[in-house]
C-alpha cells in the first residue's frame, strides 16, 4: 500500500513537472531555431566563425528540448515501453544533456585559445572550430553509451545500478564544471594581466579589445552559473536521495523544472550577447523593420 501511494505521488509530481516544462521546451525550440536560421541566412553572421559555436549550443538545446517533449508525450499518454526502448531513450536523453554541457566546454575552450593566442590563425580557422564541434558530439555519445547496456532513469521497472547514477553525475555535470572552471580561471588571469599591460601602455585600441574580452568573460561566467544552478539539484537528488529517503514533493518538482528553465535562460543570454544578431532581431520585430521587409 505504501509503495502504491509513493507511485501515485511520483506520478503526480512528474505530471506537474511535465505540464510546466512543455511550454518552456517549445519556447526553447522556437528561439534557438530562429537564431540558427538567422546565422545561416546572414553572411555577416556566418563570417564570424565563433557564431558557429553558438549555433552548436543552440542546436544542442533544440535537440534536448525535442527529445524531452517526446518523452513527456510518451509519459502523459501512458505509452508502454520495452526494456530495450527505455535503454535507448535513456541513452538519447543523456547524450542530449551531455552535448549541451560539452558544447559549452568546447565554446569556452576555443574562445580561451583565441583570446590567449590571438596571432595563431589555427585557433580562428573554420577547420579548428568545426572539428571541435564534432568532438563535442563524439564525447557526448561515448559518455552516454552505458545507458544502452544497463537500466537507467528512463526504465520504470528499475532505478538503475548505483554506479550508473554516480557515473552519470560525474561525467555529465562534474567534468564539464571542472573544464569550464579551469578555462574561466585561465581566461580571467589572462584578461587581468592584459588589463594591467593596457594601463601601462595606455593604448586606446588595445583597451577596446580588453573591454570586449572582459565582456566575454562575464557572459561565460553567467552561463556557467545558470547551468550550475539549473542542473546541480537534479544530480544531488540522484546521488544522495534514494527511494527510501525522498525529498519533499515541491523540492522534487522544482528540481525537475530547473534544467529546462536554465536551458531557456542560456539560449536567451546567448542571443543577447551576440550584438549583431540581437540588432537584426530587434529590427525585424519592430514595426519599422516589418514594414521595410
Amino acid at each position: 500500500m505504501e509503495n502504491f501511494n509513493n507511485s501515485i505521488k511520483n506520478n503526480s509530481e512528474s505530471s506537474i513537472a511535465d505540464i510546466t516544462q512543455t511550454p518552456l521546451f517549445v519556447i526553447i525550440i522556437i528561439i534557438a531555431s530562429i537564431y540558427i536560421i538567422l546565422v545561416l541566412s546572414r553572411k555577416t553572421l556566418r563570417s564570424n566563425k565563433f557564431n558557429w559555436l553558438n549555433v552548436n549550443v543552440c542546436f544542442a538545446s533544440t535537440v534536448f528540448a525535442v527529445i524531452q517533449l517526446l518523452s513527456i508525450g510518451i509519459r502523459l499518454n501512458n505509452i508502454s515501453e520495452t526494456i530495450i526502448s527505455c535503454r535507448s531513450k535513456g541513452f538519447i536523453v543523456d547524450m542530449a544533456a551531455c552535448h549541451i554541457f560539452y558544447s559549452h566546454c568546447i565554446a569556452t575552450f576555443c574562445r580561451l585559445l583565441s583570446v590567449q593566442y590571438p596571432n595563431k590563425s589555427l585557433f580562428r580557422s573554420y577547420r579548428w572550430l568545426l572539428s571541435n564541434i564534432g568532438v563535442s558530439w563524439i564525447i557526448a555519445s561515448c559518455i552516454a553509451l552505458p545507458y544502452l547496456f544497463f537500466d537507467g532513469f528512463e526504465c520504470s521497472s528499475s532505478y538503475g545500478p548505483r554506479f550508473l547514477e554516480i557515473y552519470s553525475s560525474l561525467t555529465t555535470i562534474l567534468m564539464p564544471i571542472i573544464i569550464i572552471t579551469v578555462c574561466n580561471i585561465i581566461l580571467f588571469r589572462y584578461v587581468r594581466q592584459s588589463t594591467k599591460r593596457i594601463r601601462d601602455l595606455n593604448n586606446i585600441n588595445t583597451n577596446s579589445v580588453s573591454r570586449r574580452d572582459r565582456y566575454l568573460c562575464k557572459i561565460t561566467l553567467l552561463t556557467f552559473c545558470l547551468f550550475f544552478i539549473g542542473w546541480t539539484p537534479v544530480f544531488v537528488e540522484q546521488l544522495f536521495f534514494t527511494d527510501q529517503n525522498l525529498l519533499p514533493s515541491v523540492v522534487t518538482t522544482i528540481s525537475k523544472i530547473l534544467p529546462s528553465t536554465c536551458v531557456l535562460a542560456d539560449v536567451i543570454l546567448l542571443i543577447y550577447s551576440d550584438h549583431p544578431a540581437r540588432k537584426l532581431l530587434v529590427k525585424a520585430f519592430t514595426c519599422h523593420g516589418i514594414i521595410r521587409v
